[in-house]
This record gives C-alpha cells, structure tokens and sequence, in this order.
C-alpha cells in the first residue's frame, strides 16, 4: 500500500515518466503474473456536499455542469435516490459497505465495526488494484479499505484528481489488474469558491483554482428550502461556482480515463455524498440533506434511462458487484438496480429512511425520515424543548442572515424556530410543500396518513434494531426522549 502525499505524489509521476523512457529490457514487466481474465474497472467518483438542485442534468440549466452532464447523456440517472447517512462519514461508509450505519457500527465520525466488508474488501480480494484520493479518514478502519495507492487532502486543484488516477492506472496495468479508483472531490463542500475563508486554500482563486465564469448572486435561483435575502443570495452563488470547479474536475478525470485508454472497460459511477450544507439540508433529514441524485454509465449497457423509483445509497454497492461479477457480502440492507436496468419488473420500495445521530462536533442529535412518494415523516428525538441544534450547516452568511431577518420577519421567525428547535414528530407534504414548511402532523385530513407512517417507522426500527427505538416509543406514548450527550468521545478528529 502506498500512502501519498502532495510532495510525494508528483515525485512519484515524475519517476514514472522517468521509467517510461528506461528501454524495455530495463522494466520489470514479468514482476507479476498475468491476469487472463477480461475483466471491468471501476471508476466511483463522487462530490463532498453538491445538491440536487445545482445539477445541471437534473435543474435543466445547460452550461452550469456540461462535463456532468456529458456523462449523464451516456448513463442511467437514477433521480430519486436519498442517502441514509446525509453527513459525510456516516454516508461514505454505509454506500461502501451496503449497511445502515447503526448497523455497521460508523453512524457518527468514527469507523465503522471491524472487519466490516466494503466495495474495496470485496474488489481487493478479487485481485483488483484499488487507490483513492482525499476523503481517505473518511472511510473507516483502514483493515475495510486495503488501498492500494492513497493520497489523502482537501486541495481542491481541479487536477489532483486526475493525476492520481493517472497513476493508480499506470501501477494497475503494470501489474496486469484490473482497477477501483475511488476520486471523492472535496468541491463544494465549506468554504465556498470567493468567500473568505477560502482565500488560503484556493490561492485568492487564481490559476488553475479559477472558474472561467463565476455566477453572482443575482444569477442563482434560491432553493425550497430556504428564503430569498441578500446574504444568501450571495453565499448561494459562492455555492454554485463550486459546484462549476467540481465539474472542471470531472472533466479532468474523464480525459484521463480516455487517454488511458481504459475507457470502453470502465465502469463509471458518479454520486454526492449527501446535499447542500445549508439549513434544512445537510445533518438534517429534510429533502435537500438526503437527496443523491446517482449517474451510472457501463460497458455493454442499454440505452441511457433516467429512473425514478425510490432507492437508497446502499444499493450502489451491490449494484456495482453485480455489475463486476463479484461475490457480494452477506445481510446487505441494499438491493441491485440490475434487474431495474435490464427492464425487469422490479416492486419499488414502499418507503425508504434516512438517519442523523452523531455530527461533527460529538453531539447526538438523533433523527429519522420515512418518506413514499409524496410524503415524508420526520422524528426527531433531541427536540425536546431545550436542546438547540448546531452544526457546520449554521456556519456562513446563509443562516445568520436567516436569523437576523426572523427580529423583523415572524414568518422566518417560525422557520427558524423550526430549524433549532425541531418537532418531536412531523409529517410534510412534498408535492404541494417541497421546502418542508408545513407540519400536517395535526391536521385531521391528513390523521391516517400520519399513523400510517408512525407505523412503518416503527416497524422498521424494530426490524433493523436502531439505537432510537426506545425514544421513539416514548415519543408515541407522549414522553421526553433521553440523549446522552459525550461530544469528546464522538466528535470528528483531523479535521472535516
């Protein structure tokens, strides 16, 4: 296993262009036994906090994502998938490994149980050469992900990325394997493209780190989600240029791809590891938090298809082993989409859940959604008339100028109130509300539906012993749920 750094990792290309020019008599081409058997790569490459919304496949707005929406042209788009983890650890390890992170044991910033098998386990095992770049502590414990080649970091270099998977192609064909190559861009995650606080790390957003036409405030549309002022305005538009700087880097990673040569045997998997981090969004079960739209492209596939069923990030595992022909671990809680791409009838979940317990900070503000097509239950265990919720989604102009608008405004008043205080229980109606203002718990034209989905809530907490069930009991029978809190021992370590 190679562990690279920034320095390390351009030695490391430098004396491969270096060994390129040795004569053949000089390499060491029989260092390792052939592989006869025809085999696929994989390529996952996925974005840190993109929303839906800012997709240009999926907004309809041309020229904001044109690499992402290349691809998208070629692939199946799956629409309506929603992770079941929407922060960035919790989310990464259940897609990797197919389990509920309350079954697999990473449902806060820590690593998951050990021994648990992922994507790398499984292609590792089958003689693949794996490598990933950033997101590296992310992923947990290093005996799940037996990378190959690493190379950890939050540079956001539209090149990085590229680079790498360069390397991790040359070292695969050297040694005759097929490869995994897992690129997690660190865009649009916080600080955004223009702020402040990404001055340093982006470089005052000069050379390569510069998007060639940044949009201003008056030039985004402002989500369901949140209000139409000023300062969100500009943060939003901060947002989407990030979103154009993680698309250069996709395009950078395709050329790559093509120029290897490996191409027409490469599977290609794009996905977001969960939505905007904003207020109702990230570390939130609302709408924008889970919603992943997913891009799949394969050799030998049938014509691009954009699907619409419910689905889960935790069937891109089992999907993707399907797809490669390798053995998949035992008691996953995702379900292939092949059947659904071959054109078979395949029954569409009834409902799927979405989770937050542990966040960055340590603190355990548990809640759950059980959504169908059209409505969405929310529980929330820490609302419970004193707790206030904090999170990196509060961070920024957007939530400040939400709060300072609500001394004026009693509207947003209410919705910020929504926000940091929570219900105990929620019921939304997501055709005629997609923002998620409007609590219908109590509303007697909607009573059987919301006993409906207490129902399968609990039943499916029962079924997948979540760790809030009792809460959630006691919350049905009228009482106070019971946290308790020990931020030191679960907050984030080395950073987010």
């Amino acid at each position: 296993m190679v562990n690279v750094r920034k320095r390390q990792f351009l030695q490391a290309t430098a004396a491969l262009a270096i060994m390129a020019a040795l004569p053949r008599a000089v390499t060491a081409r029989d260092y390792v036994k052939r592989d006869l058997r025809k085999r696929h790569n994989l390529l996952l490459i996925t974005a840190d906090d993109v929303d839906w919304s800012a997709l240009g496949f999926m907004n309809g707005r041309r020229n904001l994502t044109p690499h992402l929406d290349a691809l998208a042209s070629q692939s199946h788009v799956f629409e309506q998938v929603r992770t079941v983890a929407p922060i960035c650890m919790p989310s990464r390890q259940a897609f990797m490994s197919g389990k509920l992170p309350h079954r697999n044991g990473g449902n806060g910033f820590f690593p998951m149980h050990e021994g648990t098998p992922t994507l790398c386990t499984a292609l590792s095992a089958e003689g693949y050469y794996c490598a990933a770049s950033h997101k590296i502590g992310h992923m947990q414990p290093a005996t799940s992900f037996p990378w190959d080649l690493k190379q950890e970091g939050k540079d956001r270099h539209p090149m990085v990325h590229a680079d790498m998977l360069r390397l991790a192609i040359t070292e695969a064909q050297a040694q005759y394997k097929p490869f995994f190559v897992n690129c997690n861009i660190n865009d649009p995650h916080r600080p955004f493209y223009g702020s402040e606080d990404a001055e340093e790390i982006d470089h005052g957003q000069t050379g390569p780190y510069r998007i060639p036409r940044p949009l201003k405030p008056g030039q985004v549309p402002i989500p369901a989600n949140l209000e139409d002022l000023p300062g969100i305005r500009t943060e939003m538009a901060q947002y989407w240029n990030s979103v154009q700087r993680l698309d250069i880097a996709v395009g950078n990673i395709l050329k790559a791809l093509k120029d290897s040569g490996a191409w027409d045997e490469t599977i290609i998997l794009f996905v977001s590891d969960h939505g905007m981090p904003m207020p109702f969004a990230k570390a939130s079960v609302y709408d924008h938090g889970i919603r992943t739209p997913v891009l799949l492209r394969y050799p030998g596939m049938r014509k691009p298809q954009r699907f619409d069923a419910l689905a889960t990030n935790l069937d891109i595992l089992p999907t993707l082993l399907d797809l490669l022909k390798v053995a998949q671990p035992e008691a996953l809680d995702g379900q292939s989409w092949i059947p659904l791409m071959e054109g078979q009838q395949r029954p569409e979940p009834r409902f799927i859940m979405s989770y937050v317990d542990y966040v960055s900070s340590g603190w355990l503000y548990p809640s759950r959604t059980l959504q169908d097509r059209r409505y969405a239950f929310h529980f929330t265990a820490w609302a419970d008339g004193k707790t206030r919720l904090k999170t990196e989604s509060m961070w920024g102009l957007t939530f400040p100028a939400m709060a300072e608008a609500a001394e004026a405004d009693a509207r947003i008043a209410a919705r910020v109130s929504q926000y940091v205080e929570g219900f105990p229980m929620a019921l939304y109606d997501l055709q005629a509300d997609p923002g998620q203002r409007v609590n219908l718990l109590e509303d007697p034209a909607h009573r059987a539906k919301a006993d409906e989905m207490k129902r399968l809530m609990l039943a499916e907490m029962e079924r997948t012993s979540d760790p809030q069930l009792e809460n959630f009991r006691i919350v049905l029978a009228g009482g106070t749920p019971v946290l308790t809190q020990d931020p030191p021992r679960y907050r984030i370590r080395g950073g987010d």
